[in-house]
């Protein structure tokens, strides 16, 4: 689906929110809807950078708790605002949900990430790791997800030689059990999404819909997290580069 022509122009943030010749009635809901989009795709691009991505899930958490505290400030477009407690109401037995109404905000602190994240370091083609010609033993270690991806490389031992690295990340925090943490900031996403939606709706404005038949997701962007949680790097004479099949960003 195309994307709406928006105002060339636009005088205010409505306007800029909506398509051309229309405003939007609830625009700083839409706009803290636009920022946790932002956040949760900053949150993907630094998920081989433990602080960045410590620092973007604290503003992730913080846009989507402020896109509800924006819709009850802005509740006098609606002649009825009922729904909203209706669907409060729902969002209490919602475990996504629940958990975002309770998480800290600001800076995540590690100590909630340390009993639930993991990152595994496995060594593809390392000539010095073979059974037998034909038959070769990958070297596979859990290492501290605490530090930056490179740093394992740099260390120097046995994987200093021309091969492949393959990293996966597992960020999950307390509250979430073992849940992925990426997938569930687009559980959150999805849920306020479809929120924001129905309030639109409910005051007449038509919403540009760019979910794909048989998605599961509401933003193509967000499907499917495993491309953000593994990186592939290649030591070549001794220096790392990364793998430009993956679609990786930030790696110092």
């Amino acid at each position: 689906m195309s994307r709406p022509r928006r105002n060339p122009d636009p005088n205010s943030l409505a306007e800029s929110l909506a398509e051309a010749g229309a405003r939007c009635r609830i625009p700083y809901t839409h706009d803290r809807l636009h920022e946790t989009h932002h956040w949760w795709h900053e949150i993907a691009r630094n998920y081989h950078e433990p602080d960045p991505f410590r620092y973007a899930l604290g503003a992730f958490i913080q846009a989507a708790r402020n896109v509800t505290f924006m819709l009850q400030k802005e509740k006098t477009e609606f002649q009825d605002f009922g729904w909203y407690t209706d669907w409060s109401e729902h969002a209490k037995t919602d475990p996504v949900l629940r958990w975002l109404g309770k998480a800290r905000t600001g800076v995540v602190h590690q100590h909630a990430l340390e009993p639930h994240s993991w990152l595994e370091m496995r060594c593809v083609g390392n000539p010095r790791i073979q059974d037998d010609e034909e038959d070769e033993i990958p070297l596979v270690k859990k290492v501290s997800p605490f530090r930056c991806t490179h740093t394992y490389v740099n260390l120097g031992g046995p994987w200093k030689t021309d091969h492949t690295h393959e990293f996966t990340r597992h960020w999950s925090i307390e509250g979430l059990g073992e849940r992925e943490l990426l997938e569930v900031c687009a559980d959150i996403y999805d849920r306020l999404d479809e929120l924001v939606v129905d309030a639109h709706e409910r005051l007449g404005n038509s919403v540009t819909s760019f979910k794909r038949e048989g998605a599961k997701r509401f933003l193509p962007c967000m499907e499917g997290t495993l491309a953000h949680r593994i990186v592939r790097t290649v030591l070549r004479e001794g220096i790392e580069v990364i793998d430009k099949a993956d679609q990786v960003a930030n790696l110092h």
